[in-house]
């Protein structure tokens, strides 16, 4: 009687447990179905995995791009994950291209900092089925996805134009690039240059380059203002160059130096608004991040993209400097 008794509980057990994870899965269901109808992804299928390598862990630069492409991974249930060297360097960023490659993730998001290096690893992912898409950077010559950033070339044509309407096209430049191997950094010279070159009675003494640290261009501009005083406006095409031009001209003590740099920083919108800094050229890093990740999301959807979507710059001076808080 008590071994009939037991088996009775235990398929009582088995059926109340059979019933239970039906009605899990069942609800599970339903919550996915209910989210579809708001208009968010349900998890009902594969959830995509991808990777954004950045050139700079932690920059605030890059932070900013972190959050829109994390903003959009929830809106589309995707999962992502972020990488890059903590500091600037180019071939830790190409050894974390290709770790992406061998976890198999189902996409990649990179710079092209350089064609040369990073063409043949962005190839290698296409061929084994990974998309890319670039950002900040292009590598027009790889067989990425799509490119998402800015114009850089028209970027440094507005240096050029703010440069022209600073000093009336008269004056000696100094200039400090963040790199003298990064494609976007020499895409802003060449379009800097563009527009000098129309002028006369602009030249360009010098071009440095920062290797994307503050202290190397501090360095750099305060030798440059030394070896040439003639110099009356220096340029930055990186987010650390004019604040490092800026720390130098305080320490050489020339108040009259005109100063005009490139992205959003928090300290360069301050020293904008305290008139340290003429003006800046500002990205949109977050909409870059953001995005990027909707156009795999398209992809991934089965939707043809085009080649290229650049974001718009924008010039900052001291009347709208804050609204470079929300880029």
């Amino acid at each position: 009687m008590d071994k009939k008794w037991l088996a009775g509980v235990a398929a009582l057990f088995l059926v109340l447990a059979y019933l239970f994870i039906g009605f899990a899965h069942q609800s599970g269901k339903m919550g996915s179905i209910v989210q579809e109808l708001h208009g968010h992804p349900g998890n009902l299928g594969h959830r995509y995995h991808i990777v954004l390598i950045e050139q700079e862990r932690y920059h605030p630069y890059w932070e900013m791009v972190e959050k829109g492409a994390e903003k959009a991974a929830e809106r589309y249930g995707i999962d992502i994950e972020f990488t890059g060297p903590v500091r600037n360097n180019m071939d830790e960023q190409i050894n974390l291209l290709e770790k992406a490659i061998a976890a198999r993730v189902d996409a990649i998001i990179v710079q092209g900092l350089n064609g040369e290096k990073f063409t043949p690893v962005i190839d290698k992912a296409v061929q084994r089925g990974i998309p890319v898409v670039t950002i900040d950077t292009d590598a027009p010559a790889s067989r990425r996805l799509a490119y998402v950033g800015t114009d850089n070339v028209a970027a440094g044509e507005s240096l050029g134009r703010l440069v022209v309407q600073t000093t009336g096209g008269t004056g000696k430049i100094g200039v400090i690039i963040g790199s003298e191997l990064a494609e976007n950094q020499l895409q802003r010279l060449n379009g800097l240059r563009n527009i000098v070159k129309q002028y006369d009675n602009l030249e360009i003494v010098e071009v440095r380059s920062s290797n994307i640290s503050h202290m190397e261009a501090i360095q750099q501009a305060a030798d440059m203002l030394r070896v040439h005083p003639e110099i009356n406006i220096m340029v930055g095409t990186s987010s650390t160059d004019a604040l490092g031009v800026l720390q130098a001209a305080k320490s050489l003590k020339r108040d009259s130096l005109t100063i005009i740099g490139f992205d959003n920083q928090e300290a360069t919108l301050a020293a904008i608004l305290r008139g340290e800094i003429k003006a800046t050229i500002a990205q949109q890093p977050f909409l870059m991040g953001d995005t990027a990740v909707r156009l795999l999301n398209d992809h991934f959807q089965g939707k043809s993209l085009l080649s290229e979507y650049y974001t718009e710059v924008k010039v900052l001076d001291k009347h709208n400097a804050q609204e470079g808080e929300s880029l």
